[in-house]
């Protein structure tokens, strides 16, 4: 598959050069990263990956305005619902935004492929580490003191609509993932389509706490178990960015 063109808006696809996998160094080391690629025969022109590449991006920066106005939406009304798992969802998707500004140059250049998927991988499993153990220690402190949420219909209607939102990006970049081919573009999407399903499990907590009050420990359960997914996510990121050496 294709891997390096030259990434500029005003050069004509005509000028792009591309290399294959095929085309890759055979040493040992250079076979190392390949690792961070995923096998495909699937073979893109250059203009069709430079046209794959400006749509991950543009998705990314649907996802940059969408978490950042979801995310502070969803925080605010986390606070006050006192919801574990939507304070979890809300945090998630404010570091979400760092995710996708690094996808973004991981993706604005094709100049040291191996080294941008690397330093992407670590920056996102840092994040997502950091954010899996906030809400598991938010989600401990519920559970100890035994902090029952505060029923807010408000927040179902507003973590329901991010769900579909989320859903449908994460869709768009899996089919924009599987013609690039890298573990990068395939975190992206696993890492919105967690968001989404995050956003799912927030719709489902809350219904069932203003259903059954008796049952207010299924939110913060719910928030522990979305904290140690993430955090897993991380450590793969790192073990992928490692084998990359």
């Amino acid at each position: 598959m294709a891997r390096y063109e030259r990434f500029d808006n005003d050069a004509p696809a005509s000028k792009l050069t591309v290399v294959t996998r095929s085309d890759l160094p055979k040493d040992s080391e250079h076979n190392e990263k390949i690792d961070l690629f995923v096998p495909t025969n699937q073979l893109l022109s250059a203009e069709e990956e430079t046209t794959t590449r400006h749509a991950l991006i543009t998705l990314n920066i649907i996802s940059i305005v969408v978490s950042t106005v979801c995310g502070l939406i969803t925080f605010f009304l986390a606070v006050e619902e006192q919801s574990a798992s939507a304070l979890g969802f809300a945090v998630d998707t404010i570091l979400d935004v760092l995710a996708f500004v690094t996808i973004i140059w991981r993706f604005t250049s094709t100049h040291d492929q191996v080294k941008r998927e690397i330093y992407v991988l670590r920056i996102l499993a840092v994040l997502f580490v950091l954010s899996g153990l906030g809400v598991f220690i938010d989600s401990v402190v519920d559970i100890r003191h035994k902090i029952h949420p505060i029923p807010n219909h408000y927040l179902v209607v507003a973590v329901a609509i991010q769900t579909i939102i989320f859903l449908c990006l994460a869709f768009g970049k899996y089919s924009v993932a599987k013609k690039l081919n890298v573990i990068s573009a395939y975190s992206d999407a696993f890492n919105t389509l967690i968001s989404g399903l995050m956003a799912l499990s927030v719709v489902i907590s809350v219904t069932i706490y203003n259903s059954n009050q008796s049952v207010w420990y299924f939110d913060p359960i719910v928030g522990m178990f979305i904290s140690v997914t993430i955090m897993i996510y991380g450590f793969w990121m790192v073990f992928k960015s490692f084998r990359g050496i």
